[in-house]
């Protein structure tokens, strides 16, 4: 009788089952642990970096803005009549503001009463002189408030946050940490490539999430804490000292003129980088569409901007598209051919092509060389020395994200004689022809 032995026996099968059964085990416990704290995780990164900019912000609105723009005992409509309602809109934000006696204010958004939705510790935080957040669930859509009160005798100021698009990637990221978690248990250790290729794509959808999150959250921490409130004080100081400026000797005058004017063009930098860092962000690609008056545009623009720079539209033509990004264009590229071109002339264009809005400003300053034209539009990009102004590099910049938004093309050409001009093409729907 021959006895069998080895591999192929019941015991070399018990302890290979027996390893399977474990290498199985160890996997699915791992996955489920791995999967569950990489959630938590990202989850908590993520809320805690939506919560401290929210705070921020309203630390930012009430510190600082309303304080400046506000008298001590707020009077209904003084809130727009201040241009803090204005603020409040360039920066996106919705603000619901409980004047106390029944009466509020609401830019952005139409909610409820602020103080019958927040629970009463927020309320309690408020009245104590802190900034109070809290999540809730506004006409189903979930938002984070934020709550202070302006100083000494409010009133109080609530910030609604809209963190659905959180949710969204929260809830896209559980279901791809799921799918994972099943695919590990199901090849266990048999498949081990298989489980490294996945975990690989897992981290480097983890990293860049998390490079992603920690671009943003450095820039916005870093002008909001380092830029935004000194350059505030620094533009009320500098213009204190112009406001007396005549009494100073020719020499100091000149000085303080210079100064007042570098604050200024810091100034103008903070908003220009708090608005690219608005277009980077998700929420940034809304475009609210309406009926655009083109000779109207650019006539208000340009005498805005530059009134001696010549206009010429079709009379009578009237688009629908975003009014409010079509202006940022047109103003943005009115004033890089202002700081560019030398005090030459400058032109601005308009023409319908089918269904396409093309506009172009132009100017008869040095021009671009050509291997830079594509350059121009990066940001802090200035070109060749010969353009080289007192530009910071952003605008044209910004005129590109913004473009992206409405789906325009832009483009930069050197003209036959001296010149640059730049065009865009931005798709609209046609109302009125000319």
């Amino acid at each position: 009788m021959t006895t069998t032995t080895g591999h192929g026996g019941p015991r070399g099968r018990r302890v290979r089952a027996r390893l399977m059964l474990t290498v199985v085990g160890v996997v699915t416990v791992a996955a489920v642990v791995l999967s569950s704290l990489a959630f938590v995780l990202v989850s908590r990164s993520l809320r805690a970096e939506v919560l401290d900019r929210a705070v921020e912000e309203a630390r930012f609105g009430v510190g600082v803005l309303a304080q400046e723009r506000l008298s001590e005992r707020v009077r209904h409509g003084e809130i727009e009549a201040s241009g803090l309602a204005d603020d409040f809109q360039r920066r996106d934000m919705t603000v619901y503001v409980d004047l106390g006696q029944g009466e509020d204010f609401v830019s952005g958004l139409d909610v409820p009463a602020a103080p019958e939705l927040v629970s009463a510790d927020v309320i309690e935080l408020v009245a104590a002189g802190h900034v109070a957040a809290e999540w809730l669930d506004v006409g189903g859509v979930p938002h984070l408030v934020t709550a202070a009160r302006k100083q000494p005798a409010g009133p109080d100021f609530y910030f609604f946050t809209e963190v659905g698009d959180v949710d969204s990637a929260l809830t896209q990221l559980g279901l791809v940490l799921a799918g994972a978690s099943a695919v590990l248990v199901l090849v266990g250790g048999i498949a081990g490539w298989r489980v490294a290729r996945l975990a690989g794509s897992l981290a480097d959808t983890i990293d860049e999430l998390t490079a992603a999150r920690d671009r943003e959250r450095r820039f916005v921490a870093d002008v909001s804490h380092e830029l935004r409130t000194p350059v505030t004080a620094l533009v009320h100081e500098a213009a204190e000292l112009t406001a007396g400026c005549d009494r100073l000797a020719p020499g100091s005058r000149r000085v303080v003129e210079l100064l007042d004017r570098d604050v200024r063009r810091l100034r103008d930098l903070v908003e220009e980088l708090l608005e690219l860092s608005r277009l980077d962000a998700a929420g940034a690609t809304d475009i609210e569409s309406g009926e655009v008056d083109v000779a109207r545009l650019l006539d208000a623009v340009a005498a805005q901007r530059l009134p001696t720079a010549s206009v010429r539209a079709p009379s009578g033509l009237t688009v629908r598209t975003d009014r409010r990004r079509l202006e940022r264009i047109v103003a943005n590229l009115i004033d890089n051919a202002r700081v560019h071109a030398g005090g030459e002339s400058v032109s601005v264009r308009a023409d319908l092509d089918g269904s396409t809005l093309v506009v172009e400003v132009a100017d008869r300053g040095p021009g671009v060389p050509d291997a830079q034209l594509e350059r121009i539009f990066e940001r802090f990009a200035k070109g060749d020395a010969a353009r080289a102004g007192a530009g910071s590099g952003l605008g044209l910049a910004i005129v590109r994200e913004h473009a992206r938004i409405l789906g325009a093309a832009v483009t930069a050409r050197n003209r036959d004689t001296a010149g640059l001009a730049v065009e865009v093409r931005v798709p609209v729907t046609v109302v009125t022809g000319p």
